[in-house]
């Protein structure tokens, strides 16, 4: 079965891409290089490259090709899942990447919100699984309809986008008034916003604390929506 699944995902990755894909991920990574850019913004480039593979395959009847082989359903969503992964951790990769060069050549400082710290990274993992929850979790219910689901998806998204980056806007804003030490011993979103966006190591133990975080609630919700989408699929009658 494993078998059947790395081929599947051999057809996801040759058959499911096209140019768009490819103009996705290069806006992912040269998003991140644009001055005083928000950070959460590229990523979710790949969230259309996603959409856009479910959009491509409706009008080649992929779906259909697909159930109609000797394969699980199961292994179907597995290979897709597979593959939608494959493109998120592009999009953390890139911010890596994005990150070591921007270090090498002190680019400046992102003053629109949280940089490349490794809370960035986690809380970039949530808003990725809240996106899967709610599209992934919800387009196997008719897979040849992904449109409004997407829309539903991507609304939250930048939902989650303003939650997650409200407190570095609040410390962005107090700032002009307070010090960080101020800010420090004060129980406020600003503070929350310091541990965030800070480049001190004192606050690196923190930070990683919400990167931890992230990984484990991405980890979690993707294995519940896996599970969740190949139910649904059992059931989508073609």
């Amino acid at each position: 079965m494993k078998s059947q699944t790395l081929k599947l995902l051999k057809k996801e990755i040759i058959l499911g891409n096209n140019i768009q894909t490819f103009c996705w991920l290069i806006c992912c990574f040269g998003m991140f290089f644009i001055p005083s850019y928000p950070t959460y913004i590229g990523p979710f480039y790949m969230t259309l490259a996603i959409m856009m593979t479910f959009a491509l395959n409706q009008s080649s009847h992929d779906i259909l090709y697909t159930v109609l082989l000797p394969v699980r359903k199961i292994d179907t969503v597995k290979a897709r899942f597979l593959y939608c992964g494959m493109l998120e951790l592009f999009a953390m990769l890139s911010a890596v990447i994005a990150l070591i060069i921007r270090t090498l050549v002190s680019f400046p400082a992102n003053r629109t919100g949280i940089g490349l710290t490794p809370a960035y990274f986690g809380l970039q993992l949530i808003l990725f699984s809240v996106f899967n929850f709610f599209f992934l979790g919800n387009v196997y219910k008719n897979p040849l309809k992904p449109g409004r689901r997407y829309f539903v998806a991507a609304v939250l998204y930048f939902v989650m986008y303003a939650v997650c980056e409200f407190p570095v806007w609040a410390y962005f804003s107090a700032k002009a008034n307070i010090t960080d030490e101020e800010i420090m011993s004060s129980a406020s979103f600003a503070h929350l916003g310091l541990i965030f966006n800070s480049n001190n190591t004192d606050m690196l133990a923190k930070q990683f604390l919400v990167l931890l975080g992230g990984i484990l609630i991405f980890t979690g919700s993707w294995i519940i929506t896996f599970h969740r989408s190949a139910k649904q699929f059992e059931k989508y009658d073609l």
